[in-house]
């Protein structure tokens, strides 16, 4: 049964550059009718739009060229009208291709190894003679009794009292007690009947009361609305929650808008599974017959629709339709994540936590917590990123607990689901600079990998895996940064940090080395082009970069800053070893590089505009650029890329992503601090205008009209100059002859790096090797004082946009 308006579904899109298909010539019978009304006005701009005042028009309006701000228009809304048959074989097709391509591409790798393995033949029979040990070995094994061994068994699921599984490891009491009995042979076990153990289970039951399955029933009212009744125990009246679905073309818009930005990279959902199950929920027939689980699927795309449109960067209502004037500040899928917030809450409270172990309840708390952290929710985020952690531990997803058990695809499912938790734990404890809560050695869960999907088992058929390569070079960067949190940012180092550094460098270059082809990216090329789900993987690598180097910068920045008011002087950098500026460059082309790709995308219309991980990959890079300029006076490399990541900010700050707009406010306001000479001024004031801060900062302490306070000094002047005034302008002139020296020298040590051969990247290695002995003791000063570690601030003070930066505005005040 075709269901409500999903005959004729309306794609529409409100983001700007998203490629439509022209409409089609055929027109409605109303169509003279439409011909006969007035022409609909021009589009408003952003400022006029946010201040709901009538737009003038123009480029720029008058009212911004009044007002001398920035006016910016967004591109016009597009429709395509199509039928749900014809989108649904769009989907069909393409799912085909993919699977093929995946085909093709082990089919590759599968002729690679044999060649490989034919070549190892050719030189010799050692590898087959082993082989052939081994089967021997095997064989005689057969005839012989077989000790456990415990040292290799890392734990087991074992079944809970309401039937759900659950894995407990090595040291568990439970597991130890079914072992021990495990060691008693079956002519000494006693046995028992069940009655003796029935009056235990019952006083247990008594003692503890597990409510009743949430969901009583899912009701259709009409077209695509639902009602889902929660039944309470102890008599309590029912809850309703009521849901509405949008239009089938807009549902399927939105998820492959949230594929597009990380499938391949991040896997929160396999792609084929949800598509089919949405297909059935649209004619009528969804294919869960368990009220819960069909709940859980609920809550599940409504969390796919609202971060498919955060992506979007537009507000809509539920039905697809444009929010009005009204919801315009509403952070875009706000609507979804209302309705999915009150089926989250009633599907895992206290006594239903046990939820998130039922089929797609581990997704659900996945993107909960994914939305939650781009809405800027960081606590709420890191709390239930540890739910979704925890829940894969309790399965024993780390271990690939069940994995003779369950199909090849089920299997990959697991993996691939586990490392993404796995992942966004690591980086949001990165990012929030918290500890991490488990070790890597507690891991024994294989990595994703390819394997041939052409003939799946029964209720697999719908799957659909992206290339593997993606997620595992995602998972293998991932923790590199892991080990640069625990080894130099966790506590205060006790020894000399340069060894670590060492180590972390090299394993950062080798992953870099050892990318595939097509994923290696030249970032030197003229016209730069990069993929989106490229830039996924580069950006986690440059922060790595960057942030084991970090300590490095730190201690030029405080040297100068310390010593600016006695000779007004940048670091010269040539007085130190190549090893040094090799070391300062990889960071600096790290951020060059970080933004570079994020300028790209915005100019395909691709940067995630209110998304939480491009903004802060956008603020650490350009605020290490910032500290490159403090330290090293090379504004010039620096200018355009600077100038780039402020116009994203504005952009983003512009649609009413709040939290990029108070970035943008630290940003210029760290420049002013940290101008020392007055090269940014030109930069900062093209960037300063007087756009007020939206409703949600109104009452935030700090304000973007109070950033330029810092003037810039303007040269001396030789006329009317006293004598004792004299000699201070010629050693002021002497000192800016030394420092535009510097600066040269410096400019010259930052040029392009270049480490994409085996070669560049050995040389570049064995400076590592070669510490002169006085750059021994820098590296024990740079670890005593641990300045990157922010150990010099007053620990106990409540932080906040006016005093982020406050030790840098002291440093260059002389306060």
């Amino acid at each position: 049964m075709q269901r409500g308006d999903s005959n004729d579904a309306s794609l529409s899109s409100d983001t700007e550059g998203l490629q439509t298909f022209p409409c089609s010539d055929v027109e409605d019978a109303g169509a003279d009718n439409s011909r006969k009304r007035q022409k609909r006005p021009g589009l408003a701009c952003a400022r006029c739009r946010r201040r709901h005042v009538k737009c003038p028009g123009g480029q720029p309006c008058s009212k911004c060229a009044a007002a001398k701000v920035a006016c910016e228009y967004s591109e016009p809304n597009k429709k395509l009208v199509v039928s749900m048959k014809y989108l649904q074989k769009l989907q069909a097709d393409l799912a085909d291709l993919k699977r093929e391509n995946i085909k093709l591409q082990a089919t590759v790798r599968d002729k690679a190894h044999h060649k490989e393995e034919v070549a190892a033949s050719e030189g010799g029979q050692t590898s087959l003679d082993v082989k052939f040990h081994e089967n021997s070995v095997e064989d005689n094994l057969d005839d012989e009794e077989i000790v456990p061994n415990f040292a290799e068994r890392r734990g087991r699921l074992v079944a809970s009292r309401t039937g759900q599984q659950y894995f407990v490891g090595s040291s568990s009491m439970t597991l130890f007690g079914l072992e021990i009995q495990s060691l008693i042979p079956k002519s000494m076990a006693k046995n028992f009947q069940a009655q003796d153990f029935s009056s235990l289970q019952d006083q247990a039951a008594s003692e503890v009361s597990l409510p009743s399955e949430p969901i009583d029933e899912v009701l259709q009212e009409e077209g695509n609305a639902y009602k889902i009744v929660l039944s309470k125990n102890d008599g309590d009246e029912d809850v309703s929650v009521n849901l509405t679905l949008p239009s089938y073309s807009y549902s399927v818009l939105l998820i492959d808008t949230f594929i597009t930005y990380n499938d391949g990279c991040f896997y929160f959902f396999n792609e084929g599974i949800v598509k089919e199950e949405l297909k059935n929920i649209y004619e009528g027939s969804p294919s869960a017959n368990d009220n819960t689980l069909q709940t859980i699927w609920f809550c599940k795309v409504l969390l796919i629709f609202a971060t498919g449109e955060m992506y979007l960067g537009t507000s809509n209502n539920t039905n697809g339709t444009k929010a009005t004037a009204k919801d315009s500040t509403r952070l875009p899928g706000s609507g979804f994540f209302e309705q999915a917030s009150k089926i989250f809450s009633c599907l895992f409270t206290s006594g239903r936590i046990e939820n998130v172990t039922k089929h797609g309840g581990l997704e659900v708390m996945l993107l909960y917590a994914f939305y939650l952290q781009v809405a800027d929710c960081t606590v709420a985020s890191y709390f239930y990123f540890g739910q979704a952690l925890r829940a894969c531990l309790i399965m024993g997803w780390h271990v690939d607990a069940q994995r003779d058990t369950l199909s090849r695809f089920d299997l990959e499912h697991r993996r691939r689901l586990w490392w993404t938790v796995y992942m966004f734990e690591r980086m949001l404890s990165s990012k929030a600079g918290l500890p991490l809560s488990f070790d890597d050695e507690s891991i024994t869960t294989e990595l994703p990998g390819d394997f041939n999907m052409t003939n799946p088992p029964s209720k697999c058929e719908h799957y659909i895996f992206p290339e593997a390569e993606y997620i595992t070079n995602c998972v293998k960067i991932t923790q590199i940064n892991s080990q640069i949190l625990n080894k130099l940012y966790q506590r205060v180092p006790t020894s000399n940090i340069l060894p670590t550094l060492k180590e972390i460098v090299i394993q950062l270059l080798d992953w870099r080395k050892k990318l595939s082809h097509f994923l290696q990216v030249d970032f030197a090329q003229k016209d730069f082009e990069i993929p989106r789900l490229h830039t996924n993987i580069f950006t986690e690598y440059f922060q790595g970069m960057n942030l084991a180097i970090r300590p490095l910068l730190f201690h030029f920045v405080s040297l100068t800053l310390k010593n600016w008011n006695d000779n007004a002087t940048y670091i010269n950098l040539p007085n130190y070893s190549k090893t040094i500026s090799s070391l300062l460059n990889c960071s600096l082309q790290a951020s060059i590089g970080t933004i570079k790709c994020l300028w790209y995308l915005k100019n395909q219309n691709m940067v995630a505009l209110f998304g939480y991980m491009d903004r802060e990959y956008l603020f650490t890079s350009a605020c290490t650029l910032l500290l490159f300029n403090a330290a090293f006076g090379i504004f010039e490399q620096t200018a355009e890329h600077l100038d780039h990541a402020l116009l994203i900010f504005t952009k983003m700050r512009n649609l009413g992503n709040n939290p990029a707009g108070l970035r943008r406010a630290q940003m210029l306001r760290l420049m002013c601090n940290l101008d020392l000479q007055g090269s940014m001024k030109g930069l900062i004031e093209k960037h300063y205008d007087d756009l007020k801060p939206d409703v949600q900062y109104e009452n935030q302490t700090y304000k973007e009209t109070s950033i330029i306070s810092i003037p810039v000094t303007e040269e001396p002047k030789l006329r009317h100059a006293l004598p004792s005034e004299q000699s201070n302008i010629n050693k002021d002139r002497v000192r800016k002859k030394t420092g535009t020296k510097i600066i040269e020298n410096n400019s010259s040590s930052f040029e392009p790096l270049s480490l994409e051969t085996t070669s560049d990247i050995q040389k570049f290695l064995d400076g590592l090797e070669n510490i002169e002995s006085f750059e021994t003791d820098l590296w024990t000063e740079i670890s005593n004082r641990a300045m990157w570690l922010g150990s010099g601030g007053n620990s106990t003070e409540v932080m906040n946009e006016d005093n982020v930066f406050a030790n840098f505005s002291g440093s260059i005040n002389g306060n």
